[in-house]
């Protein structure tokens, strides 16, 4: 622990502690030589991953390892090394109750979706959200503060935040660079002999000159099945004849010993002709690097299907820092009548393989012309008309496009509806999108104003805006339909394990009190609640739509009164009393 301090000290000479988000140290870990047998695991369970690194999620990749509990909550939440708690989070989103803890080699551990923390810094943290009258607290421990030892119960496993279902999340960062690192590359004890599983292979015409026979919207789609030591196509009838320039991408999984789940696949490689032209292996991401995820998967194929089609070809705006050799970007120019050999390899994180192995016959024809769409993906580029200005910054997009927009006012409508492009091209920048009214809007009611995304079916969600001058720009990160409407609802907050007739004895054999709330349009923006005049500390699950006080030391036995405040983010309240007896 000294000398953790130490480093800490001579690095805090460096750099402002409120700049910091994970605390650098001296010790750099930019390379791949992970230090194995540093870190123990963070539960006394048998390990079965729900989720592993690297793994495809919606907008990002899994920055770490989701262990499963079996769908219990409470399971003792241990430091996978000595270190000090240097922040925790809490929240009703994302994380929900996390911790971060700094060690002596220069990496950070992070335990996420945590029921609750150990006395010590349940205590820590419970005092600061009551000075801070919040329930959302993120706060940074001075070094030492919160010392932890190896195998030091901190916590323990939950189902707070964005979580799914019960489980514990756990990371590896380095510090110095903010990484999220492959937690398996520290030889952690997972049993993992299966190799990874290849399913669908989908072959792509990459430009309007290129032809794949069979290809229905620009694609090819073949089932795999396992032959021997290999995956071949399941249907014998199934061929690949084409010219042009082509490109792959594969759908597969791959599981540990426990056959827990279906989980992402480390490393895939494709071989031409013996000839290495792609690999790529999920060592570490950086979080500002995880929404390119959109390019390297078939992202129409998600819209639609929801289905993750891993491409091994690039496109011109890819960033991603996991790729090891990529010969053309990984697309295949077919000419003549040429016949190639293909080996499309899946790698786990412990080395198993499995390989799909196949030809493709050039179809006698020689095309090498390639179409360019008008809007670059480099520069800036903007969509408007008069009813709205869409704003798409240089490297928004991942490569160049032909984008459509238009918009549309009903009679007598206010507000028209703007759509841009369509949902299946992803975008990776945040884009400024502009609508303009009719007419002249009432100082009243521009404050309620905010931008909407109007779905396939007909409802709205919310993604904000700022009513100014007339009109109300807002930043959005998806291509669809657009419109304004103005939210002057207040919340709805109902009790959930009480009745609201009068004063009721009942209380005093309640372990909690607990609201249901939910809102219209804008969302949940604030809540409080004060029993006797006094904040008392109000947690939230938007899961159950549920806010609840438990009771402790503050509520004694007695006549009282609450006074629950619940605002919208457009600032609509509602205001709940109640006397009870404890």
């Amino acid at each position: 622990m000294a000398k953790l301090l130490l480093q800490y000290r001579l690095m805090r000479r460096l750099i402002s502690i409120n700049l910091l988000l994970f605390l650098p140290v001296l010790v750099s870990t930019a390379q791949d030589n992970f230090p194995k047998n540093y870190f123990r695991m963070p539960m006394n369970i048998p390990p079965r991953i729900s989720g592993n690194f690297g793994e495809l999620r919606p907008n990002h990749f899994h920055a770490g390892l989701d262990f499963s509990t079996s769908n219990k909550e409470g399971i003792p939440v241990m430091a996978s090394a000595e270190g000090f708690v240097t922040r925790i989070k809490v929240g009703p989103y994302g994380y929900g109750r996390v911790l971060y803890v700094m060690h002596a080699n220069g990496y950070v551990t992070v335990y996420a979706h945590l029921s609750k923390f150990n006395p010590g810094i349940g205590k820590y943290v419970e005092h600061e959200q009551y000075s801070r009258e919040s329930f959302e607290v993120e706060l940074f421990p001075r070094p030492g503060e919160l010392p932890v030892k190896q195998g030091q119960i901190m916590g323990y496993s939950g189902n707070t935040g964005s979580s799914g279902g019960p489980h514990l999340h756990f990371e590896i960062r380095d510090a110095n660079t903010e990484e999220a690192l492959n937690p398996q590359l520290f030889g952690l004890p997972i049993s993992d002999s299966i190799p990874p599983t290849p399913q669908t292979l989908v072959v792509y015409e990459l430009d309007g000159a290129a032809e794949v026979k069979g290809a229905k919207s620009g694609r090819k789609k073949i089932t795999l099945k396992k032959s021997g030591q290999k995956y071949v196509f399941a249907n014998p009838a199934d061929s690949i004849v084409a010219c042009g320039r082509i490109g792959f991408a594969m759908e597969g999984f791959d599981q540990e010993d426990t056959r827990h789940g279906k989980n992402g696949v480390y490393g895939m490689q494709v071989w031409k002709n013996d000839k290495l032209i792609y690999s790529h292996g999920f060592r570490k991401m950086g979080f500002d690097e995880s929404r390119y995820i959109n390019c390297y998967i078939d992202y129409p194929e998600l819209q639609t299907g929801k289905k993750y089609y891993q491409k091994s070809f690039l496109a011109p705006n890819n960033k991603l820092p996991i790729y090891d050799s990529v010969v053309s970007k990984g697309q295949l120019l077919i000419s003549g009548d040429s016949v190639y050999r293909i080996k499309y390899v899946l790698i786990d994180v412990n080395g198993n393989t499995a390989a799909a192995e196949f030809k493709i016959k050039g179809s006698g024809k020689n095309i090498m012309g390639q179409s360019l769409a008008p809007k670059k993906w480099d520069q800036e580029n903007v969509l408007q008309s008069e009813h709205f200005r869409f704003v798409i910054p240089a490297g928004a997009l991942y490569e160049d496009e032909y984008l459509k927009s238009g918009s549309s006012r009903a009679a007598g409508a206010t507000w028209p509806v703007v759509s841009l492009h369509n949902d299946k091209t992803p975008l990776q920048l945040p884009c400024s999108l502009t609508i303009k009214p009719a007419g002249r809007i009432p100082d009243s009611l521009a404050s309620k104003l905010l931008v909407v995304e109007i779905s396939p079916k007909g409802g709205r969600s919310s993604v904000g805006g700022v009513y100014e001058n007339g009109q109300i720009t807002t930043m959005i990160k998806e291509f669809g339909n657009y419109s304004v409407a103005p939210d002057t609802t207040a919340p709805s907050v109902k009790p959930a394990n009480f009745d609201q007739k009068g004063i009721q004895s009942g209380f005093a054999a309640l372990k909690y009190i607990g609201f249901t709330v939910s809102d219209n349009l804008s969302g949940i923006g604030s809540y409080k609640l004060y029993i006797d005049g006094k904040w008392v500390l109000l947690e939230y699950e938007p899961k159950k739509k549920l806010l609840y006080y438990s009771f402790d030391s503050r509520v004694g036995k007695g006549d009282h009164e609450l006074r629950l405040l619940v605002s919208d983010k457009k600032g609509n309240a509602t205001e709940y009393k109640k006397k009870f007896t404890r």
